[in-house]
């Protein structure tokens, strides 16, 4: 039943037990422009805009230091791509990032329909899919455009597709700055430490894109936290899809997936498995249909050359894929870039090449993962425990792996710093430098022993430094307590920190 409206109110359904109370929706609002008191007609759309722009401009704000640091990491990263080889080396080329072309090319078999291709020998491509189909439509856009690429072991002094492709990886590895900002926020740290905690993250970061072009390293990270931040709210539907996700991208994750699928509620853990695996399931398949060999020997075998990387002391126990042989004449091209012509010249040595494969390290890993979710599933953990031990789990690959190389690194390190950011000034402040002299480390060249070891001390001081203690810490807006327990229920509102649970269930 509705009531008769007048003039400038709109009818408004009224309560069946409240039928002699008069209920009305004032069309007309006031205006901060004309004063106090002035009054102003509202655009009849309003209602559908302005939420959704006071929604956008509220998340703007409470990411004001992410996007700042993601500005300057792509600023910061285009500049060293054009500026630091003529500056340093006083050579007219660009910085060349190399697996970053091989994953282009295999983007490049994405768009053309051959999700086999990716797995060409020539790609160098040892992983998931997942990143080659998220960068398929930008190498269409550069096929589109007729801009030059680099490939393999030719690589172009000026490859104009860098313009295009570079700022796309900076951004996917900057998104991790974002996830790791709504993670601290949740855990009680204070927006002070959150500024630090954004400039320590985009200095792990940078290097994957900038340096490597492995921003896929970074952008796994991003899919995790926000799936370990919906595991901890209770919403495992999204926690799996974002897994998932995770794990096409790079099936490191797949080390965490164990231990949270142990602590997911009983009667959901089928589920939970399935939407985990649903993508990866799909793209490995369809990719080892149209290319059964090349997909078995890059994601089973994954060949890697020692000499290329650093060899830790697993590598004696790893077992060898092959030795290849490379060589051939020296050759020069002429290549367009930018409507002017480019000359590139390119000389290959012929030498032996030692590959191995990922060896029993790799197994220690999975068993180490299986135990802990064992472990956890019949003594269920408190959350702060449960993201240790994930990140444990992530910095157990660099304990066991032949072949290593820095950007490994960054994804334990990346949840290591969270959570040592939540912890008292002193542990924070040790976690940082530990963690910036690790990765300043894994660059060093040193023997197989003398760089094995202290790479694994560093993580083992950072993961020390970031075990969970019983202080409770500050939060921007006071809260008296961001202590957390497997009991306690899920607080959801986005504007303002707080704690952070696990759903009863998961007991």
């Amino acid at each position: 039943m509705y009531r008769n409206s007048v003039k400038g109110l709109k009818q408004v359904p009224l309560p069946h037990d409240e039928m002699s109370v008069t209920c009305t929706q004032p069309e007309r609002a006031r205006s901060t422009d004309g004063g106090v008191g002035a009054v102003h007609d509202v655009d009849p759309h309003a209602e559908l805009v302005g939420p959704a722009v006071g929604k956008f401009r509220a998340a703007a704000r409470r990411r004001a230091v992410p996007c700042a640091v993601a500005t300057v990491m792509v600023v910061v990263g285009m500049a060293f791509e054009f500026l630091w080889i003529p500056m340093m080396y006083h050579q007219a080329r660009w910085f060349t990032q190399g697996d970053m072309w091989g994953m282009f090319r295999a983007a490049h078999y994405v768009g053309w329909g051959d999700l086999g291709g990716i797995y060409a020998p020539g790609n160098g491509v040892v992983t998931f899919p997942g990143m080659a189909v998220l960068l398929a439509p930008v190498a269409w856009l550069s096929g589109s455009f007729h801009l030059s690429e680099s490939y393999n072991s030719m690589f172009l002094a000026h490859p104009s597709a860098v313009l295009l492709l570079l700022p796309v990886e900076l951004v996917i590895a900057s998104t991790v700055l974002f996830a790791v900002d709504a993670l601290a926020q949740d855990l009680g740290v204070t927006r002070r430490r959150r500024v630090a905690l954004c400039l320590l993250v985009a200095v792990l970061a940078w290097p994957t894109a900038a340096l490597w072009g492995h921003a896929e390293d970074a952008f796994v990270m991003t899919l995790a936290i926000c799936g370990m931040r919906a595991a901890l709210r209770g919403r495992w539907v999204r926690t799996g899809w974002l897994f998932g996700f995770a794990i096409v991208i790079q099936p490191l994750v797949g080390l965490v997936i164990p231990l949270f699928l142990a602590a997911s509620p009983r009667g959901r853990r089928l589920m939970f498995a399935v939407r985990c695996a649903a993508l990866s399931v799909f793209t490995v398949g369809v990719a080892a249909l149209g290319n059964p060999s090349g997909t078995y020997r890059s994601l089973v075998e994954q060949p890697t050359p020692p000499n290329a990387n650093h060899p830790t002391p697993w590598v004696a126990l790893a077992p060898k894929v092959t030795s290849l042989s490379s060589g051939g004449a020296s050759g020069s091209g002429s290549v367009p870039s930018f409507g002017r012509g480019g000359f590139s010249s390119s000389r290959v040595v012929q030498h032996a090449v030692t590959v191995v494969s990922g060896g029993p390290g790799r197994t220690i890993d999975v068993v180490i993962a299986l135990v802990v979710a064992g472990y956890v599933w019949r003594h269920p953990q408190p959350p702060l425990r449960l993201l240790w031990m994930a990140t444990a789990l992530l910095a157990s690959r660099c304990f066991f792996e032949a072949v290593m190389t820095p950007y490994y690194l960054t994804p334990p390190l990346i949840l290591a710093a969270v959570l040592a950011a939540r912890r008292d000034t002193w542990r924070a402040a040790c976690g940082a430098v530990v963690t910036v002299a690790v990765s300043v480390y894994a660059y060093a060249n040193a023997g197989p022993l003398t760089w094995w070891l202290p790479i694994v001390a560093g993580l083992t001081v950072t993961l020390v430094l970031a075990f969970p203690g019983d202080e409770v810490p500050r939060s921007d807006a006071g809260v008296g307590s961001a202590s957390v327990s497997v009991a306690d229920r899920a607080i959801d509102d986005p504007h303002e920190p707080h704690r952070i649970a696990v759903a009863a269930s998961t007991r």
